[in-house]
């Protein structure tokens, strides 16, 4: 509420032990009646009265926007978007002639958005309680009226009391409305006149009742009205200065805990504003279409958010034409605890290699500020991260000693809090020979998409320097020391004959691979290039952001319909039939600046989650890794004459990935190699970019079985 009041409570019984509160001496007010036709002119739209439903008026200013009032005025229900923002029946009854002390209780059913309202400890029904505060000046609408203050509770009894919303109500008997409402706790909302409804600064209210037929629009005098009263059109407004829109809440970037929140701004200069439209994520949800243009116009609006990244933008006509827009971009993410989830390895597994990899994930709406795991008691793995964002993924490598190990896996939230995951892996080292047999091959066909795009056929897309010699290098190491047959290695550069355009792109990895690849086949796919990122339309995204791989042909302004949606690869990873399938991506998608993404002119750059990848990777036999996590940028370094996590990418399959010494490269221990090297390079030239792996395959992946003589490590 705007300030503080008494318990209504304690109001109640000030009103009973006082009954000269309701002396007639006080200004009282009539109840009003309305007919089909009347409107009401509020900064949420201009409201028409569509039709009376038993004896409850029904105002609508568009579709999917209402307001209901009982014939008392007690305010029954609001629809926002098409949706029921709340509802309370039967309407709140205030008794009628409004004076200052009186005061009421009914009983109500109370819902929001179709959820009867509830918590703890109640022990009844809720119940409306009410009282006349005051009677005086009022702010609103652009001038100054005389209002009654009406303060209103639903609560119900209960050991503590249950108190589920208060409202506050103004009546001005000039204009014969509700000229503004505010309510707070779970009915949080408000409306109020707008800009202009009072074409002047009204009288003082008489003692007595005032009994005037419905205004045929607010602020306009009565139809019948003698001449002389009311007050002339005021001229149009022609305001100094530029149109000028301003937001002054909610901040820009700012990060909320509740759905619902409040819109306030003001626009001003040009030739006199015309028209205000509110959009929420492309939406609208408000507009003030000013009869004749203002000086000024104040924006207030309550909004509910969605969960994830939302765009509020506010566009200003004037009376010329000209338009200007202020835009504001707010997170919405619910209240979470601390939870650390394991998804890998599950509890008492039992191996029978000497390693293991820990997959799991951290989240706090409160941000996670430290992620470690321990083995046996010893420190494995630790990372911090500054910035304390609302989920963490984490996967580390780990190594384990015969017999029981007990992994724990500590996460520290942005306040100090802290949360363990524990689990225990059985490791049974296999009886072997005095002579160990020489490490097994990898079985059946091998098969290969290889990908490096670093021009474009847009001049606003920024060129890669290295990314086609990413890919040539990769090539090469999987057709030479890694022993795929060439046939079995698709390769599309800027420079080979079958360019890497969308629709070749999609015949590499949903055609080539889903017609060659069979069960026990592998196959690895790899792609160095642009990300990017673009507004998610269907809500589906945490941060907001559909993400996409970007072929040559690609439109910067049309993604959608132009470039590969990240979520294309969950349907092609479905249509091949192999069980081993690791893609390799060595680019990024934050939009940011600097590496290997860029950002449309209609998206800006911002936070990016992993949920994606989560979701890419579900299917058995699926893994992911990625040159950075998702908001991290993937650089590219001219004294290695390639991307960083590329050029150990090649120098792990070409030997220094294997850490143990068998003669084979695994999956596991080539993400280990690279986790080490990346993060070192990047930190060393000023950056900060992690690999991630992401998904679950049975048992060690064998990628290269070395020679005799293995490669030393750099």
């Amino acid at each position: 509420m705007a300030r503080a009041r008494p318990a209504l409570g304690l109001a109640l019984a000030l009103a009973l032990a006082a009954p000269d509160a309701l002396a007639g001496d006080k200004p009282r007010a009539e109840r009003p009646t309305y007919a089909v036709g009347d409107t009401w002119a509020l900064d949420l739209g201009l409201y028409r009265l569509a039709r009376i439903d038993q004896g409850v008026y029904v105002f609508v200013a568009g579709p999917g926007e209402e307001i209901h009032l009982g014939r008392d005025l007690g305010v029954s229900r609001i629809v926002r978007g098409g949706l029921p923002e709340l509802e309370v029946w039967p309407p709140p009854a205030i008794k009628w002639p409004l004076q200052v002390g009186a005061w009421g209780i009914t009983n109500v059913s109370a819902r929001r958005n179709h959820s009867p309202l509830m918590l703890p400890y109640c022990t009844a029904e809720p119940r409306f309680l009410w009282r006349v505060e005051a009677y005086g000046d009022l702010a609103v609408g652009g001038g100054v009226v005389e209002a009654f203050r009406i303060a209103g509770s639903i609560e119900a009894p209960g050991i503590h009391g249950c108190q589920f919303a208060h409202v506050v109500t103004w009546y001005a008997p000039s204009v014969q409305r509700i000229v503004k409402l505010e309510t707070s706790g779970q009915f949080a909302t408000a409306f109020a006149l707008r800009s202009g409804a009072l074409t002047a600064t009204p009288a003082p209210a008489p003692a007595v009742s005032v009994s005037r037929p419905p205004a045929s629009s607010v602020g306009s005098p009565p139809a019948s009205a003698p001449a002389g009263t009311g007050s002339p059109p005021r001229p149009p407004a022609v305001a100094s200065g530029p149109l000028q829109v301003r937001i002054t809440l909610p901040a820009d970037g700012a990060r909320l805990e509740h759905e619902a929140a409040s819109l306030a701004g003001l626009v001003t200069g040009g030739r006199g504003v015309s028209r205000v439209v509110v959009t929420l994520n492309g939406v609208e949800v408000g507009r003030i279409e000013e009869r004749t243009p203002a000086a000024s116009t104040p924006v207030s609006l309550p909004l509910r958010l969605r969960e994830g990244q939302n765009t509020i933008v506010v566009t200003a006509t004037d009376a010329a034409g000209a338009t200007q827009q202020d835009v504001r971009t707010v997170h919405y993410a619910r209240p979470v605890p601390l939870t650390v989830e394991v998804q890998y390895p599950s509890d008492q597994l039992r191996v029978a290699q000497d390693s293991t990899v820990i997959v799991a994930s951290a989240a706090s709406s409160k941000g996670v500020a430290r992620l470690t795991v321990t083995v046996n008691g010893v420190q494995a793995h630790q990372q911090v991260e500054p910035e304390a964002p609302p989920s963490v993924p984490l996967t580390v490598p780990v190594t384990l000693r015969p017999g029981a190990n007990a992994i724990v896996i500590t996460a520290v939230q942005a306040d100090g809090v802290t949360r363990q995951a524990v689990r225990t892996v059985v490791y049974q080292p296999p009886a072997v020979a005095a002579t160990p047999p020489a490490p097994p091959a990898p079985a059946h066909e091998r098969w290969a998409v290889v990908v490096g795009i670093g021009r474009y056929d847009q001049p606003s897309i920024p060129r890669l320097r290295y990314a086609v010699s990413d890919a040539e290098a990769v090539y090469e190491v999987l057709t030479g020391p890694a022993g795929f047959k060439k046939e079995n290695v698709l390769l599309l550069t800027d420079d080979t004959e079958r360019k890497p355009t969308l629709r070749n792109l999609k015949y590499a990895l949903g055609t080539f691979l889903a017609r060659s690849a069979r069960k026990d086949d592998t196959v690895v796919i790899f792609f160095a290039g642009h990300g990017a990122p673009e507004i998610d339309q269907r809500g589906l995204e945490r941060d907001g952001l559909a993400k996409y791989l970007v072929p040559s042909d690609a439109d910067p302004d049309d993604l959608f319909s132009t470039a590969l949606p990240m979520d294309d690869l969950q349907t092609i990873f479905g249509r091949i039939e192999s069980e081993r399938v690791v893609a390799f991506l060595d680019a990024c998608y934050s939009g940011a600046a600097g590496g290997r993404t860029f950002a449309s002119r209609r998206t800006r750059a911002g936070h990016v989650d992993d949920l994606f990848l989560e979701r890419l990777t579900r299917s058995k036999g699926r893994a992911i890794l990625t040159a950075a996590r998702p908001a991290e940028l993937s650089v590219e370094l001219p004294e290695l004459g390639h991307g960083i996590f590329t050029y150990y990418l090649v120098q792990a399959l070409r030997g220094a990935g294997d850490l143990n010494r068998d003669g084979i490269v695994s999956l596991q221990e080539l993400y280990e190699y690279l986790e080490q090297q990346v993060v070192r390079k990047s930190r060393s030239v000023g950056g900060n970019q992690h690999p991630v792996l992401k998904g679950e395959l049975e048992g060690v992946l064998p990628l290269v079985k070395l020679g005799p003589a293995p490669a030393p490590g750099r």
